[in-house]
């Protein structure tokens, strides 16, 4: 299959040049801007990388032109993604880290700029650092942000969609944008933007690739994109569009992968977390070029538009590289990054600094100066031997640094710190410290901060290690507040939750405590009986953060879990109108009505998710409860068993399946689907009670006697079922059926 891609890509690459040779000048070409998150330039085939099978960017590089070396400006996800698509520096867009900043609605963007120009614009993204409440959708007709929700608690389900998934939702949208549903038919040509959040830890590829890359499973995550990539050239060609189609494929950023002793990324500045592949080709882009030239993240917006005959904006901080491309000359502009992880969530110093052709120069508490060009690994600090060059380096860096400055923050909610924790991510989970002026030097703490992320990502598998790491992580390091707040969070997880009321006390005491702790605070205070005390905390986290959703859904769950169906559906209803499309408050009301024996209004609540999100679990299984409450038991089935396959432990849907298949007259199809559901932790008076009868139903009297008894330990006060259970002991038909 990736052979046939690529074959299928050589030959639209000679069509492609053949055709566009013919057309005029004025015509407007598409272009697709493609992102892939955390992939790192060495990692690809055409630079270099004998372990890489990325064939499909291989044959986009020989047909067009490759930049042999382009810098990220910040190794995390939101801030190198504003400065891609705006074509300013994070000092001048002022997004600085995931979650907690906001990219300004007046700062113009590719897609306003395309918008403008008569272009249809969509958007695909797979990860939550992109999400639409940060501000990137501003300019696009279609911003399809939609994760899958899956069954984590609290939201942390929706980080992440597969390239696969997204994949299929561009090729849904080619060739007739449905955000513009005349666009294909009258001409309009279109930008399109596709973000791939695969290679991110963890490294968790398809099977096929997992066996593939067993010994390095990153490059699996690089090799199912570069195919899903593939996808969309075919489909290109398949609509004859290809041939006047622009494509760039870039990355935010790389992935130490151990170097310098940082495992992932978001740290530290180095060439692994910061150099990338830029390649270009399609329309007016010639062939089989390598350009010397250094790329740049801000250089995305002007080359693109240049391309493109549209008009590049004044003062913009990245330039078009169309001469470059054209084979011209260009001299080198220094490229600015940064990372204020480490100031923003620890209090200890920023890393800024500033890398051209050949030097980079690193502002920290122990500056760094490297030559890239004849240590590109970055090993050999040149600070004290080129004392002339720091100086001119550090005064260029001064004056980038004094560019007119955006301040784009916001709280971070607690929602989106949940999402952000279960990515793995340090950021956006702690409260400002300001930009670092001062500090311990990141470089010291390395190991510190991997143990920290290790134990975030423990969290969700295994809390009591996590808890355990992170109380060594405070031991070395009290001030870490983000270790504090997930100790708590740990804690909470491995179900010591008055350890976690403490941690979340303490954390109130120094006035530190966001509305995430209060949340997670209340949780743990109704856990433990304090429901009073749980109302309250419920109610600071609402006043500390008026917008955020969560206050209303943590109140829902624990109504719910209460038996409270019609109090929880009137805070998903308070949720709801905080976030009109939040798939949990929209779950929760139709699981609240269907407790209440509302199916209509449970249908709609269900029905309104899937509309949105066809593949949510959630949904699926409840809209399969309602069939089959209304008597729809082949829908009720079909729904039921389509939730099994994607999910095979979902007790619920287990349970679901099966009662319908014994209402359908198939007692014994139904008999293991129960089994299933008791053995996943279902072990519910229903569920044993219809165990029983499809056991009855086909023929096994001692196992409907063992499940119906088993029924009767957990609610002894089921008259019936202790008729049912004497009769059976006795030998005698039961007097009541299912």
């Amino acid at each position: 299959m990736t052979v046939a891609i690529v074959l299928i890509v050589a030959v639209a690459a000679f069509y492609a040049r053949r055709a566009w040779s013919g057309r005029s000048r004025g015509h407007r070409p598409n272009v697709l801007l493609i992102t892939i998150d955390t992939l790192r330039w060495d990692h690809v085939g055409c630079y270099g990388a004998a372990q890489a099978a990325t064939p499909v960017l291989d044959a986009l590089a020989a047909r067009g032109v490759r930049f042999e070396t382009a810098i990220a400006h910040a190794p995390l996800t939101a801030p190198s993604h504003a400065s891609i698509l705006t074509g300013l520096t994070p000092v001048r867009h002022g997004v600085h880290d995931n979650g907690a900043f906001v990219l300004a609605p007046d700062i113009p963007r590719i897609a306003t700029m395309m918008h403008a120009a008569g272009y249809a614009t969509a958007a695909f993204v797979s990860g939550f650092p992109l999400d639409r409440r940060f501000g990137f959708a501003s300019g696009f007709d279609l911003y399809d942000d939609r994760l899958p929700r899956g069954n984590a608690p609290r939201g942390a389900g929706e980080t992440e969609r597969k390239a696969d998934a997204t994949t299929a939702r561009v090729l849904d949208w080619w060739p007739r944008p449905r955000a513009s549903a005349d666009a294909a038919s009258a001409g309009r040509p279109w930008f399109v933007w596709v973000h791939y959040f695969d290679p991110h830890a963890a490294y968790d590829p398809p099977d096929e690739y997992r066996r593939r890359f067993a010994a390095n499973p990153y490059d699996g995550e690089v090799a199912f994109v570069d195919a899903q990539i593939g996808r969309l050239f075919a489909r290109l060609t398949g609509i004859d569009r290809l041939d006047d189609t622009i494509v760039l494929v870039t990355a935010d950023h790389g992935e130490s992968l151990g170097d310098h002793g940082e495992e992932t990324h978001g740290v530290f500045v180095y060439d692994a977390t910061l150099r990338v592949p830029w390649i270009v080709a399609g329309a007016r882009v010639p062939a089989g070029r390598v350009v010397q030239t250094v790329a740049r993240g801000v250089d995305v917006v002007p080359t693109l538009l240049d391309l493109a005959g549209v008009q590049i904006p004044a003062g913009l901080d990245g330039r078009s590289l169309r001469a470059a491309l054209d084979g011209r000359a260009m001299s080198d502009e220094p490229a600015y990054v940064e990372s204020l992880l480490a100031s923003r969530n620890f209090g200890w110093a920023a890393l800024r600094g500033l890398r051209d052709a050949r030097w980079k120069y690193i502002a920290a508490p122990r500056a760094e100066l490297y030559d890239v060009a004849q240590d590109p690994r970055e090993s050999a600090n040149q600070i004290e031997r080129q004392p002339e060059r720091v100086r001119s380096m550090s005064r260029d860096l001064d004056a980038a640094l004094r560019a007119p400055a955006r301040s784009a923050a916001r709280p971070v909610d607690a929602e989106a710190a949940g999402r952000l924790r279960a990515l793995g991510y340090v950021t956006g989970t702690g409260s400002p410290r300001g930009d670092g002026g001062g500090g311990r030097d990141p470089k010291d703490a390395i190991a510190l901060i991997n143990r920290l992320e290790r134990a975030i990502a423990d969290t969700r598998v295994d809390p009591a290690r996590a808890a355990t790491e992170l109380r060594g992580v405070l031991a070395e390091d009290p001030g870490i507040v983000i270790a504090h707040r997930q100790l708590a969070v740990a804690l909470s997880a491995a179900g010591d939750h008055r350890g976690a009321i403490a941690e979340i006390e303490a954390l109130r005491s120094r006035d530190l405590a966001t509305a995430e702790d209060l949340v997670l605070l209340s949780e743990s205070l109704r856990v433990t009986g304090r429901r009073e005390e749980a109302a309250r905390a419920i109610e600071a986290a609402a006043r500390l953060d008026p917008q955020s959703p969560e206050p209303a859904l943590t109140e829902a769950r624990a109504l719910a879990s209460e038996g409270h169906p019609a109090e929880a559906a009137g805070a998903y209803r308070r949720a709801l109108d905080l976030a009109p499309d939040n798939a949990e408050a929209l779950v929760g009301l139709g699981q609240a009505a269907l407790v209440q024996g509302d199916v209509e209004s449970a249908a709609a609540a269900f029905e309104r998710v899937l509309s949105r999100d066809s593949g949510d679990v959630a949904a699926r299984t409840g809209l399969g409860l309602v069939r089959g409450r209304q008597g729809r038991m082949d829908d009720a089935i079909a729904l039921l068993q389509q939730v099994v396959r994607d999910s095979p432990a979902n007790a619920e849907a287990l349970a679901g399946l099966g009662a319908a298949l014994a209402r359908s007259g198939a007692p014994r199809q139904a008999v293991p689907y129960f089994e299933r559901a008791v053995a996943a932790g279902l072990r519910t008076t229903p569920v044993l009670n219809g165990l029983g009868f499809a056991r009855l139903e086909t023929g096994d009297r001692a196992g409907a006697l063992a499940a119906l008894r088993e029924s009767l330990s957990v609610q002894p006060a089921q008259p019936a079922i202790q008729q049912a259970v004497r009769d059976l002991a006795a030998g005698n038909d039961p007097s009541i059926r299912k």
